[in-house]
């Protein structure tokens, strides 16, 4: 059985989205993660979106996903994921 890391996010209006990590990698120093709709999750286009974050360590130690505000890292940041992932996935430039 494939081990599957799906997790759960709450949007602006407190509804469950369920993401699944596809990638995480490091660039430049910081560490990110990509994640998608699971590939067995109802998709009426048959496309689903990447998101990117950073992961970032609390001071307890543990790791939480923070969205990228910035352009220029969100940019290169999915870059890297293209780069790493294009054959894995129909990417639409």
């Amino acid at each position: 059985m494939e081990e599957t890391n799906i997790l759960t996010f709450y949007d602006e209006n407190d509804e469950a989205i369920e993401l699944e990590i596809v990638d995480s990698f490091e660039l430049s120093e910081k560490k990110y993660v990509a994640l998608a709709t699971p590939e067995d999750a109802e998709n009426e286009d048959d496309e689903s979106e990447v998101f990117i974050m950073r992961i970032e360590s609390e001071s307890s130690g543990e790791d939480i996903f923070v969205y990228i505000e910035d352009e220029d890292e969100l940019d290169a940041a999915f870059d890297m994921f293209k780069d790493r992932c294009r054959e894995e996935f129909d990417i639409i430039d």
